[in-house]
């Protein structure tokens, strides 16, 4: 009987290691202008936090899409991390390799202009695999090879996730959330004219159609330290107690 209690005690404890060791969260916008409101909208902010969660390390990359409309968003999103206390945001500019990933919590690409090498590719997956955060934004169908240059991606990764292309409430909106840890705190979330995402756990929807437009894929809620201290301890006074018995 001590046997089989020590066997499940090692087995919750493999459970919970692979947990924690699992593929970092792949979150996937269908808009890019959910960057735009992130000096003002306090839902838009709450998003981008909860994004990073209580990583210190963004990196963005340098991107410049093919329609002035989009802004220079990368500035934007480096510019709302730095602001945060604790958290340092830099751009990157490609190619991206393991070594421009090395230390990042967050990787972040807003409408890549450019296709991701097989390289890129490569880190990217390596960055995942090691519990990194990516992060990816297209944008709707005006925006046709920024799309197709996330999707790639995406299917390289071996995503289920895809952008389709369409261009739903022009003009900005308050989006629909969804219940999940990465909303928490975003109502009011404003975004425009946005293309559908497919795939993934819905974050957020569109006002006219409740399409999604932002899903993510891999996200694990990772058990507390402490909680973590605890089951240990409670599995070995049960380990002692039965030994006594």
């Amino acid at each position: 009987m001590l046997n089989k209690l020590v066997a499940s005690a090692m087995a919750v404890a493999v459970f919970l290691v692979s947990a924690v060791a699992q593929a970092g969260p792949l979150i996937l916008s269908g808009d890019s202008n959910i960057v735009q409101p992130l000096t003002s909208n306090a839902g838009n902010q709450a998003f981008f936090k909860n994004i990073l969660g209580s990583g210190t390390a963004v990196g963005v990359l340098s991107t410049t899409p093919s329609l002035c409309c989009l802004g220079p968003f990368d500035q934007d999103v480096v510019n709302f991390y730095n602001a945060q206390a604790g958290v340092s945001a830099s751009l990157l500019a490609g190619p991206i390799t393991a070594a421009s990933l090395a230390g990042l919590d967050l990787f972040v690409a807003v409408a890549p202009e450019n296709a991701f090498g097989a390289g890129e590719v490569t880190a990217l997956s390596g960055f995942l695999s090691g519990g990194g955060t990516l992060f990816l934004l297209g944008d709707n169908d005006r925006f046709p090879s920024e799309n197709a240059n996330v999707n790639a991606l995406l299917v390289a990764l071996g995503s289920g996730m895809q952008i389709i292309g369409d261009i739903l409430d022009p003009g900005f909106n308050t989006a629909n959330i969804d219940a999940h840890p990465l909303t928490a705190g975003a109502a009011g979330l404003s975004y425009a004219a946005t293309s559908r995402v497919s795939g993934g756990t819905s974050l957020l929807r569109t006002t006219s159609t409740h399409d999604t437009f932002v899903a993510v894929e891999n996200f694990q809620a990772v058990p507390e330290p402490g909680s973590l201290a605890l089951l240990g301890v409670g599995l070995a006074g049960l380990v002692l107690r039965r030994r006594r018995q």
